[in-house]
């Protein structure tokens, strides 16, 4: 792992699949064991210590740890992590202090008393879970405190349209944007596989200048119809040709998904126009940046008709009409049933 590539189930000995109460204790155990109080002058325990406080703080908070898990299967299929921006942005610190190992968050003056100006937590935690934390700023990270400003850039927005194909299997795609003083960037943006109208892509640390660093970038998905599909939520309805021949006899026709590949699909003798066919698994992603778990596609049969017959082929359609008790519309038997 690159120095900024945290894991931090590893920092903590704990499993992926840990509890709440498993990871307090893991806390607990690595923190009296390389606290500052206990460790004076000792740098690796002073980096140690840094380490178990910021992995506590993303494992201990649901939100996070849920985001966190996201990020950690993303890079798993990807090989990156999601929206890893150039720069990080300062963030917010947190953590846990307690020379009589009463554990509480620490602030900015615990922190300066530690670690001096620098920042308590790594590159990576400010990049995705933007702490806030300024040295120096008087900013506090919890509820009830004091808080000053920090004159960080202002978050802008904007806007990209992706291809129902790009939601589908997860695409990358340059944008450009333009500056206030009218120059233009140029970036490649992950879009990772099941955004959705309205989902938000977040660039760390790509928003509007500030003294303190730049903000973020909130790019806002619009999704461009595709006539082939309706989406709904993680599940896909469209509509497959039968020739009639096949929904008679049965037979197999083509599916085609999104990204463009197709399937066969098996369609059983004397299928009926309008039925549905349900194809497990090859709908959309369920949770965005997860492709390998996703919802159902819909199939529904139309039964195409032939726009033609030849003399030999209206014979024996005439036929088959018969053996099926069938007299015709101007036969008098008909039209003496309808008098």
């Amino acid at each position: 792992m690159a120095a900024d590539d945290k894991d931090y189930y590893r920092i903590l000995g704990v499993s992926e699949h840990a509890d709440e109460k498993g990871i307090r204790q893991a806390f607990r155990k690595l923190a009296r064991q390389y606290h500052p109080d206990v460790n004076p002058g000792d740098k690796l325990a002073e980096e140690r210590f840094k380490e178990i406080n910021e992995a506590y703080e993303v494992l201990s908070d649901p939100a996070k740890r849920q985001k966190y898990d996201e990020m950690r299967r993303y890079r798993q299929q990807y090989g990156h992590w999601p929206e890893e921006p150039a720069g990080a942005a300062a963030g917010r610190a947190g953590g846990f202090r307690g020379g009589d190992f009463e554990y509480r968050t620490i602030n900015e003056e615990d922190l300066e008393n530690f670690f001096g100006g620098q920042f308590p937590f790594s590159n990576f935690f400010e990049t995705f879970f933007h702490s806030g934390f300024s040295p120096g700023s008087g900013r506090r990270s919890r509820a009830g405190v004091r808080e000053r400003p920090v004159t960080r850039g202002e978050d802008t927005e904007a806007e990209i349209e992706v291809s129902l194909a790009d939601a589908y299997q997860g695409a990358r795609r340059m944008v450009e944007l333009t500056e206030p003083d009218g120059r233009t960037r140029r970036l490649e943006v992950t879009i990772p596989a099941g955004v959705d109208e309205g989902s938000r892509i977040r660039l760390a640390g790509y928003g509007a200048q500030g003294a303190a660093g730049r903000g973020d970038l909130y790019l806002r998905v619009h999704i461009r119809p595709d006539p082939r599909f309706t989406r709904e939520g993680a599940t896909l309805h469209t509509t497959v040709d039968v020739p009639l021949a096949v929904a008679l006899l049965g037979g197999e026709v083509s599916v085609e998904l999104p990204d463009g590949r197709r399937l066969m699909l098996r369609i059983p003798p004397t299928t009926q126009n309008g039925r549905i066919f349900r194809l497990h698994g090859r709908g959309m992603p369920e949770r965005i940046g997860q492709p390998e778990q996703r919802g159902d596609l819909y199939a529904e049969a139309r039964v195409v008709l032939p726009t033609q017959l030849s003399d030999e082929q209206r014979r024996l359609l005439e036929a088959f009409a018969r053996s099926l008790g069938y007299t015709g519309q101007d036969s008098p038997t008909a039209a003496g049933h309808h008098s």
